[in-house]
């Protein structure tokens, strides 16, 4: 893993953080990373993913990540998506730290809050979303604050009309959506 700095109008050369996680780019084999500020210091940590189903997060230290903490289990059918569902880690509360986000395949999308060391057992926030899990069918879910309040909101992608949407973050749910852009 390297970290290449954004310069304003470009990335640079790049500086090497991390080694061994060949296996872990698709998600097929021992898990997939995630990137996001976990610990609310400003940088993005290192979430890893393990097929046996662990969450552990690996603190961004300035020039590398270290060894990393057990932080919740039972996750091992939410790797690649295909299964059970998929994860996602952003600040849905506002306290600047990732949260994570569980997008069932059932339609469900719920938060677990980050309770510092783990995360909590979750809230029910919407449904109606499971032709949106893979990214094959109906389109694809990500999410990121774009109303600027500190606080993720859904973005809805559309498979075939290319729209985006916005679903505003709403405390405890998300709004009925605004189409933001047509690709």
């Amino acid at each position: 893993i390297s970290v290449r700095k954004n310069m304003g109008t470009y990335f640079d050369g790049g500086t090497h953080w991390s080694t061994g996680w060949g296996r872990f780019v698709t998600g097929n084999d021992m898990g997939r990373l995630y990137f996001a500020d976990i610990t609310g210091d400003g940088k993005a940590d290192l979430i890893v993913h393990g097929t046996d189903g662990n969450i552990s997060v690996r603190k961004n230290m300035g020039t590398y990540f270290d060894g990393g903490t057990h932080w919740s289990t039972g996750w091992g059918r939410f790797v690649t998506g295909n299964d059970m569902g998929r994860l996602y880690f952003a600040d849905i509360t506002g306290d600047g730290k990732a949260d994570l986000i569980v997008h069932g395949t059932d339609g469900n999308i719920s938060v677990r809050k980050n309770m510092g060391t783990y995360f909590d057992g979750g809230t029910h926030w919407s449904t109606g979303w499971g032709r949106f899990v893979t990214g094959n069918d109906m389109g694809r879910l990500r999410f990121g604050d774009t109303t600027g309040d500190g606080k993720a909101d859904m973005y809805v992608h559309v498979i075939g009309t290319g729209e985006v949407s916005v679903r505003k973050n709403m405390g405890t749910y998300f709004d009925g959506g605004t189409l933001m852009v047509t690709l």
